[in-house]
């Protein structure tokens, strides 16, 4: 009977180990959509990286950026994972970690392609060229919203001085 027993165990045993579904170490949840990804980030940039140093830290020249990249190079860490490979065009999203910047793990870094390309176009964010100032791109843009605003509300209150105007006339 004990024979029959552990039989019937090892039986079991080996069905479960041979069904389970395989694991890796390290496994990234679909990546978020970019906003979110934009939000959690403290860099995002399109760049080619060209030179890679000791311990992970690579030289990026700045082809676009959509936030917080104010020179033409940055240098970044790859998260230790995913190393950054020589004269690649890469799109990067990063931020500081343990007082380093570092690319985001299980993020939306990757070697550029048309789907990244697509994904950035589709989030509606507009990047900027490398060496021109975050805040004065930033300022040119909301610049851009509020002319047309401010001239609407100009031809309104203007309009409405005419008509008050009109009125006034007419009453005397």
């Amino acid at each position: 009977m004990k024979k029959l027993f552990t039989a019937i165990q090892l039986i079991l045993v080996a069905f479960i180990l041979w069904t389970a579904p395989q694991v890796e170490a390290l496994s990234c949840a679909p990546p978020r959509p970019v906003k979110e990804e934009m939000d959690r980030s403290t860099v995002v940039f399109k760049g080619k990286a060209v030179e890679i140093k000791k311990d992970g830290l690579t030289v990026f020249r700045i082809d676009e950026a959509w936030k917080g990249v104010e020179t033409p190079q940055l240098e970044i860490y790859h998260n230790g994972w995913d190393p950054f490979i020589k004269d690649t065009v890469y799109l990067v999203f990063g931020s500081v970690q343990e007082g380093m910047l570092r690319m985001n793990l299980c993020g939306r870094t990757g070697p550029w392609d048309n789907a990244r390309e697509a994904a950035m176009k589709d989030s509606g964010i507009k990047s900027i060229k490398p060496g021109s100032s975050m805040e004065a791109e930033q300022f040119k843009q909301l610049i851009g919203y509020t002319i047309p605003a401010t001239t609407v509300i100009i031809a309104v209150v203007l309009l409405l001085l005419v008509l008050v105007l009109i009125r006034r006339k007419r009453k005397q």
